[in-house]
């Protein structure tokens, strides 16, 4: 027995809101700059995924957009953001020694 899809709820569009989340975007790639361990990237990820959680019920809460449908799929959303949010980190990391962080 599969997956049970429900109709109403566009996969493409919680793949988008998952990754193009502004502020899963920021919160992790700041929090990736902080960082002074490769360990806590993963920490930085999780952070930027709660933060883009967070705005995403806010905006369902407020029924902006058309997020009040995918208020039904956070949980992906949070997937989804989850492992954006690591790859957001580890470049912030990546980066901070560019853009005046400490190594």
């Amino acid at each position: 027995m599969g997956p049970d899809f429900q109709p109403d709820v566009p996969l493409g569009e919680v793949l988008l809101y998952g990754i193009l989340n502004p502020a899963t975007i920021i919160v992790a790639f700041m929090l990736g700059q902080r960082a002074d361990d490769k360990s806590k990237i993963m920490i930085a990820g999780f952070g930027g995924a709660v933060a883009g959680s967070a705005l995403l019920y806010i905006v369902t809460l407020l029924r902006l957009w058309d997020a009040p449908t995918l208020g039904r799929a956070v949980a992906g959303v949070f997937i989804v953001s989850l492992v954006a949010g690591f790859v957001y980190a580890a470049i912030g990391y990546a980066t901070k020694g560019w853009t005046g962080g400490q190594k």
